[in-house]
């Protein structure tokens, strides 16, 4: 209990609490209690959480102070009353003697007189035989053991205070003393070496003793002047001091006071419920400052208001479960680790993701801000003005930064604004551009195509890995505009504070480009208060990164088709060797530099998505891919896709550290497809073929000319190809059509095992040869009249070299075994070798590492045991949240369909056949005209699709389902929106609806919603399971057989788990695109008795359990009329 000193505020406020009190205001307080609070004057202690309770019920009376010291009336407010109160100093109560009862007064006789008795018979009756421990007390274990006098031990308990340290501390001080009269007397009788014996004998003993009295009392004067100092310190009392309150949301705190509503908060925590006030309390203590882990102490004590009331910033009214997911993402991000979030589409789910992280992020700003200027260092003497004065100091210097930084961001938004009014409809371009579209670059020389000089030495390799594509001079202003990622050079610094910030990453640019346009309506308050207080909100600083296919600004390598081509030409267009006329005038330059600034403060002034930023670098005519990574230092929010972030060459090459900073990913029921996908390379016969071809015919030009290594390093490129065209020879004579081998079958060929593949592979990379090779190869083929077949693949896109896809595979070939395999396949006559990732884990385990936080969020995340197995096995724990739905469970009905008139109902892959298609045919003829608007059917594969159409047109079941519904057919060589398009105009132009048939995890089962009139019916048939006969997931299905044995796992569980999970969250992903917002509703039917199981039901969403009731019937005449009921009862609401 905290006791305060009462203040003429205060004193002031308990009067008319007590006058009320008299008066029975609505008061049920006791006449004994206000006749305590009245007798109190100021200096009094009160307890802090009764004036709480005064302030409380004043400020719901509407009372106002109208006394003589407050001449203007002010609402009593609790930080009033505190100011100038001080921390009251609780005297300690004299210990109360015991009673003497009279039972204790007898017991005492007792053992006086036994004692008196014992000791009388030892003098009477004296026996050599001394009395053991046993004799003495009869009562007591034969096995009593006695500490202090065991293991030869005396048997005193008193501590010796004196150490070691103490006696050799005194010693030395005896020594010195000695040392001193000894050298005074010898001084002295030396001095005196004129006069007599005797006299220089009383001489020095007089001197010497002088000495001594004098180090005597000095020593003595000290020991005093410590024990005064130790009493003193003991005597003097701490005292706490309420010097300053200050309302940390002003504009919030107004209005809700205005409004009567209380700002007191109730929060109940690890010291029990606390009354909380929405302000910060600094207490002072004289010559002492707060260390900055008293301060985080604090502030974890003295909480600002609970999770549950605060503000996120939401540009609307969020709903209930928004704050929760907010909440929960808050938390997670605030304590650091892994969390997993599941928030169903149409719910908000990137608002409150922006909202939650961004909130914390200038939450956090601002608690580092106080932080430091809390722990500002001076020595415990110092004056507190001169503590006060050193914290203002910090103070603006960090807003001085902040305000010089934005100063430059105000003037490029000036000039955007400006440049939008004056530009209507301008389409100029500047010099630098029009330079490149007039420029017209050939490679006619054959001489471009020749291999430079290389090095095969390792010091050499090492060297050229380390070295920039760039010139010197270019490479030392790019890292200096920080465009290029430094290396970790001692002595260097930094120019631009890097700012914690929040990675977000989604899979697709038109994915973030949606992402952005919503971050354009979120609003937040500055995360460096200002010293005017003037400044209710602070643009936030964004920057959309892109690869070079979505940024590059240069016609002649834009047009290319391929990421890996136009990154292999822009690559090109930076060699030192490239002649200068021919380089790409975008790139950044020292002449440039300036330019480089500007795409900066223009890129952080206004939230722009990655076609902006384009647009940006086509205006200013600098290259927005390079100059972009200027931006990321100073960026709160970076945008960027997949592969820019789970790759850790490209993070590399951006200059991207991940140390500390929060990464969200968006739709991440992708995440783990997406992962191995990245690592995952193959390779096909015919790109083998043609890089063969193209070496041959590069050697068979260049042989006499190409120098030592290059002519070695080239030869053993082929004699590597001859032998993995060796073993697919082998694989085509197979009967089967798809297995695996290993990396020693592949390279079984003559002489490979004496290659080293690292060098091989720097090599292709270093030097080039696969641009160089197919550059050339293109340019002389059509003239070659030897080389038709060459010619002819050359006449089409050969905008990705072969030799690329071949050094990727080569690079696996290095992989350690456990974590990937390598499978063949063939299909129409072509064989295929690929290397597929096994284990994801490790490749995203530095993600996790590095970030404070990492946040996986996304619709359907169920079921999420999958990624705590598979992503995560390394974590004893994790953060997972999956909130409701908006619309109530009466707005969505779920049934399983689990038999029909025949029996029941089961789409196995061995039952699926033409009487499987009919009855689904028959059930849907039932299902339709209970249906009015849009029925989607989704099905396993599209092989069932192929064959559910063919049944259908034969027994005429399509035409009786076309006079009920117009019917669409999702189709693997049509677009998905031109399908999509013709449904949603036979939705709006018929009133009975129309059906859509499509594929589980086909195009129309994501990323397009079936808001409203277009899904009032989802029907599921079947599980779409993988096919688990597949060479690939065989391989995986044993590996994580094999981990969880490891475990202690029973053998075959965790691979079936997995292959139910995958097959469930694709099932989820596709109802999941039917309830769009709080007013839709929809039904959905599961048409397979598979899906009454315990063990599938649990896989489904929360959102969607609720609806589908245990007990509820899943015979197909039932279900139609509960559709039908269901239907009848929300038209008509």
């Amino acid at each position: 209990m905290v006791r305060i000193t009462v203040t003429t505020a205060a004193k002031a406020a308990i009067i008319k609490y007590c006058e009320l009190g008299q008066a029975g205001n609505a008061y049920d307080d006791d006449q004994a209690r206000l006749n305590n609070l009245a007798a109190l004057d100021v200096g009094s202690p009160i307890d802090h959480a009764e004036l709480m309770r005064i302030a409380k019920s004043l400020r719901a009376s509407r009372v106002q102070s109208t006394g003589k010291s407050y001449d203007t009336p002010t609402v009593w407010r609790l930080d009033s009353l505190l100011r100038g109160s001080s921390i009251a100093q609780q005297s300690t109560p004299p210990v109360a003697k015991p009673r003497q009862t009279a039972e204790y007064k007898a017991l005492m006789r007792k053992l006086r007189a036994d004692e008196e008795r014992r000791q009388y018979d030892r003098m009477t009756h004296a026996t050599t035989v001394p009395e053991t421990f046993s004799q003495r007390f009869p009562h007591a274990p034969g096995y009593g053991f006695n500490p202090a006098t065991s293991h030869g031990q005396t048997g005193n308990d008193e501590d010796d205070d004196m150490t070691f340290q103490d006696v050799n501390r005194q010693m030395i001080l005896i020594i010195n003393v000695l040392i001193s009269i000894i050298c005074c007397s010898v001084f002295i009788w030396v001095a005196a070496r004129r006069w007599s014996v005797p006299q220089r004998l009383g001489l020095s003993m007089s001197g010497s003793g002088i000495v001594a009295f004098a180090e005597v009392a000095i020593y003595l004067g000290y020991i005093k002047r410590l024990g005064d100092a130790k009493q003193k310190e003991k005597k003097a009392l701490e005292k706490k001091e309420v010097v300053e309150t200050w309302v940390i949301d002003k504009a919030k705190t107004s209005s809700s006071v205005t409004k009567n509503e209380d700002p007191l908060r109730l929060r109940k925590g690890k010291h029990g419920l606390v009354d909380l006030h929405d302000t910060y309390v600094r207490f002072q203590r004289p010559s002492c400052e707060i260390s900055a882990e008293d301060f985080r102490q604090a502030r974890s004590i003295v909480n600002l208001t609970t999770m549950a009331n605060k503000d996120f910033h939401h540009p609307f009214e969020p709903y209930d479960i928004q704050l929760q997911f907010m909440t929960a993402i808050y938390d997670c991000i605030e304590q650091g680790g892994i969390g997993i979030f599941e928030s169903p589409t149409g719910t908000g789910k990137s608002f409150s993701l922006i909202c939650s992280s961004l909130t914390w992020l200038r939450e956090h700003k601002r608690r580092l801000f106080d932080e430091a200027s809390a722990t500002v260092e001076l020595d415990d003497d110092e004056p507190d003005w001169m503590s006060e004065h050193a914290k203002a100091s910090r103070q603006r210097e960090m807003r001085q930064m902040r305000e010089d930084f934005e100063a430059r961001l105000n003037v490029a938004r000036e000039k955007e604004r400006k440049l939008k009014e004056r530009a209507a409809g301008s389409s100029s371009t500047s010099k630098r551009r029009k330079l490149a579209t007039d420029q017209h670059v050939t490679t006619s020389d054959e001489d471009d195509f020749l291999l430079d000089d290389y090095e095969s030495d390792d010091d050499r390799q090492a060297a050229s890995v380390q070295r920039s594509t760039y010139s010197a001079e270019t490479s030392k202003l790019m890292e200096r505009l920080g465009i290029m990622h430094r290396g970790n050079q001692e002595g260097e610094t930094s120019e631009v504070v890097e700012e914690l910030k929040v990675f977000f990453c989604s899979r697709t640019h038109s994915q973030l480009s949606q992402f952005v346009g919503e971050l354009q309506r979120v609003h937040l308050p500055p995360g460096m208060p200002s010293e005017s207080d003037d400044k209710s909100e602070e643009p936030l600083k964004h920057v959309s990164l892109g690869s070079r296919k979505n940024l590059c600004i240069n016609p002649k390598v834009a047009k290319l088709h391929s990421q890996t081509a136009v990154n292999e030409r822009c690559v090109e267009l930076q060699q030192s060797s490239t002649p200068a006329d021919q380089k790409c005038p975008f790139l950044p330059s020292k002449e440039s530099s300036d330019l480089v600034l500007d795409f900066r403060d223009h890129t952080l002034a206004q939230i722009r998505d990655i076609e902006d930023l384009a647009n940006l670098g086509s205006r200013l005519g600098i290259c927005p891919y390079y100059a972009s990574r200027s931006a990321i230092a100073p960026a709160e929010i970076v945008t960027l896709p997949y592969p820019l972030l789970l790759q850790k060459t490209a993070r590399d090459a951006l200059g991207i550290s991940l140390k500390g900073h929060i990464v969200v990913i968006d739709e991440a029921h992708n995440l783990m497809d997406a992962v191995e996908g990245i690592y995952s390379v193959e390779v096909s016969s015919a790109q083998l073929q043609r890089a063969r071809e193209a070496l041959l015919v590069y050697l068979q030009k260049f042989r006499n000319r190409l120098k030592g290594s290059n002519r070695v390093y080239v030869t053993q490129v082929v004699r590597v190809i001859d032998s993995m065209l060796q073993y697919v020879h082998e694989v085509d004579a197979m009967a089967t059509t798809g297995g695996t081998f290993q990396p020693s079958q592949l390279l079984a060929g003559k002489g490979v095992d004496q290659i080293n593949l690292t060098k091989l592979i720097r090599y292709i990379g270093d030097s080039k040869l696969a641009r160089k090779v197919e550059g050339y190869v293109a340019h002389v083929a059509p003239s070659e009249n030897n080389s038709a077949s060459l010619a002819k693949s050359y006449d089409g896109d050969v905008n990705v070299p072969s030799l690329t896809s071949i050094q990727n595979f080569l690079a696996t070939l290095m992989n350690p075994s456990n974590e990937g395999n390598f499978f063949w396949n063939k299909q129409h006559g072509a064989s295929t070798l690929r290397y597929m990732l096994l284990d994801p884990s490790e490749h995203f385990r530095e993600i996790v590492e590095d970030a404070r936080a990492v946040i996986l969020a996304g619709g359907t995340m169920s079921p999420m045991d999958d990624y705590r197995q598979r992503l995560f096995p390394y974590l004893p724990s994790l953060k997972t949240f999956s909130c409701g739905h908006l619309i109530p469970t009466s707005s969505l009905l779920v049934r399983a369909v689990a038999s029909d008139e025949s029996g029941p109902l089961e789409f196995t892959f061995k039952a699926r056949s033409s009487e499987t298609a009919r009855r689904i045919g028959q059930a849907l003829l039932k299902i339709a005209p209970q249906v009015q608007g849009g029925l989607v059917v989704f099905l396993p594969s599209y092989a069932t699709l192929k064959q559910v159409a063919a049944a259908w047109s034969s027994e005429s079941i399509t035409a009786d389902l076309a006079k009920i519904k117009p019917v669409f057919w999702d189709n693997q060589t049509e677009s998905a929106e031109t399908t999509f398009k013709e449904y949603s105009q036979a939705i709006n132009t018929n009133r009975h609806g129309a059906v859509m048939l499509s594929v589980i995890g086909g195009k129309l089962s994501e990323g397009i919603n079936f808001a409203d009139d277009l899904g009032r019916c989802v029907v599921v048939v079947g599980l779409p399971f993988p096919n688990l006969q597949t060479a690939e997931w065989k391989a995986r299905l044993k590996y994580i057989d094999n981990v969880s044995v490891a475990r202690g796992e029973a053998s075959g569980k965790a691979g079936r788990e997995h292959a139910e999970n995958v097959c469930m969250r694709a099932v989820n992903q596709a109802v999941g695109r039917v309830i769009r917002h709080k007013s839709d509703w929809a039904s959905i039917l599961l048409m397979d008795s598979r899906y009454n199981q315990t063990r599938i039901r649990g896989k489904l969403p929360g959102w969607i359990k609720k609806s589908f009731a245990d007990n509820s019937t899943s015979d197909l005449g039932h279900v139609v009329e509960d559709l039908a009921t269901f239907n009848k009862g929300r038209r008509s609401a």
